[in-house]
């Protein structure tokens, strides 16, 4: 039974309203009927709450396969994820605080190739958890696709950078 079924026959063999429900759990009445439809389901707070008014055991209200266990499964991932999205931007300022610190000794050509080392560190993070996150919805069709437009981006950036870089080397 999902716990969509199982919140109604609960509530319904305590012989609450939707209403009683939701000021015993402190949640609006649409939210009570939002979770029996399935439309929505009940956050962990809920869940636990839920569990004491109705007296059963988390096991009992929960079993391995429901919409309510992947959802929370799915979210702790993507918590879990998010470390990734960190990567870019920390090799990027550790790269812009060693061209700065070098500036004086660098080329035209070093500072180009810092800055199109700092960008490409920040589209492989972005390529990274946004596959991650595809992943994890079910997308990876869809994320193969944009990974496939991503790539010509980057391969048109890196040629304009070395065409920039060729153009300051002859000026």
């Amino acid at each position: 039974m999902e716990i969509s079924q199982r919140i109604k026959v609960e509530r319904q063999t305590a012989k609450w309203t939707q209403e009683d429900l939701a000021d015993k759990i402190f949640v609006s009445k649409r939210t009570i009927s939002n979770w029996e439809t399935g439309k929505t389901v009940p956050d962990i707070e809920s869940i636990l709450l839920l569990a004491k008014v109705f007296h059963v055991s988390l096991d009992d209200l929960l079993f391995k396969n429901s919409v309510v266990v992947k959802e929370i499964k799915r979210k702790e991932e993507i918590v879990n994820l998010s470390w990734v999205y960190f990567i870019g931007p920390v090799l990027t300022a550790v790269l812009l605080i060693i061209m700065m610190y070098s500036l004086s000794e660098m080329s035209n050509t070093g500072v180009v190739a810092f800055i199109g080392a700092a960008s490409l560190s920040n589209l492989f993070t972005l390529c990274v958890f946004k596959g991650k996150l595809a992943q994890l919805k079910g997308n990876e069709e869809k994320f193969k696709k944009e990974l496939k437009q991503m790539k010509m981006v980057g391969i048109v950036t890196l040629i304009l950078a070395c065409l920039f870089t060729i153009a300051l080397h002859f000026i």
